[in-house]
């Protein structure tokens, strides 16, 4: 395993919540006895972040400011239809598709591996425009944790079994969204195919959309799952999605300032 999925992951235990809270708290219990007052101010601050981020208003404010790309327009997808049309022996677009994890073990498919759900919405997604469009797919996702099945191998199998449509392509060697641009145009460029609609998960967009530019490929994006602008008084209470909702917003947040670093 390489060394940026184990910091990935070390960074979703203890820079996130509730990782990050609980770690205050137990620096607060370290220095309660000698330091008292700072023991106070970090058991304050443990347990306003973890409210505050458990809170459906504040998740869902998160969300809304890494959204920066809006969905295709019916206008858009009519125009994509007709560009296909008009050369069906040799697409000049693809649609490509960035794995989101897996579900291990599944035990009501007989204890296999198969696609997580986040990956599931990006699927449906893709398969919906491909339907629309006839436009050729290719499914990326490798094994960050060197899992025996790929995940771009998972969603072949999902895109057959769930939707009766063959991805023309498959993508199995990437770690992180980086290498699915990476290696995902390699093989568009062995097939003379310079631009593309991504689909991902809208609050991932913005960094997925970089990271295949830095490629040289031309992306229409694509974008999926959209954070509601909706508010309802329960939005102002706590709840466990709205935390793990916070928690994978700044994940987002922390990998576009790590990757306009890295590359």
């Amino acid at each position: 395993m390489s060394i940026e999925p184990i910091i990935s992951q070390l960074s979703d235990i203890f820079l996130f919540p509730p990782g990050s809270s609980f770690a205050l708290l137990f620096i607060a219990w370290k220095l309660f006895k000698k330091y008292r007052r700072k023991a106070q101010i970090l058991l304050a601050v443990a347990f306003i972040q973890l409210y505050s981020l458990s809170l459906p208003v504040v998740a869902d404010y998160l969300e809304s400011q890494l959204q920066t790309e809006s969905a295709l327009s019916p206008k858009q997808v009519k125009q994509l239809e007709l560009d296909t049309s008009e050369d069906s022996l040799q697409p000049k677009r693809a649609i490509v598709v960035l794995s989101a994890g897996r579900r291990k073990i599944a035990a009501e498919y007989g204890d296999i591996d198969t696609v997580s759900s986040k990956t599931l919405q990006r699927l449906q997604y893709a398969a919906w425009l491909h339907q629309k469009t006839q436009l050729p797919l290719l499914v990326s996702g490798g094994s960050p944790q060197n899992d025996a099945t790929a995940e771009g191998v998972l969603m072949n199998q999902t895109m057959l079994s769930a939707f009766n449509i063959a991805p023309k392509w498959i993508e199995a060697k990437s770690r992180n969204t980086f290498e699915n641009a990476e290696f995902s145009a390699e093989i568009l460029r062995q097939q003379n195919i310079k631009e593309i609609l991504l689909v991902t998960h809208a609050v991932h967009m913005k960094r997925a959309a970089f990271a295949f530019e830095q490629q040289g490929v031309i992306v229409i994006p694509a974008p999926t799952v959209f954070t509601p602008s909706s508010s309802r008084w329960s939005d102002y209470f706590p709840s466990p999605l709205a935390l793990y909702q916070s928690q994978q917003a700044l994940h987002e947040l922390v990998g576009r300032v790590w990757y306009s670093i890295r590359y």
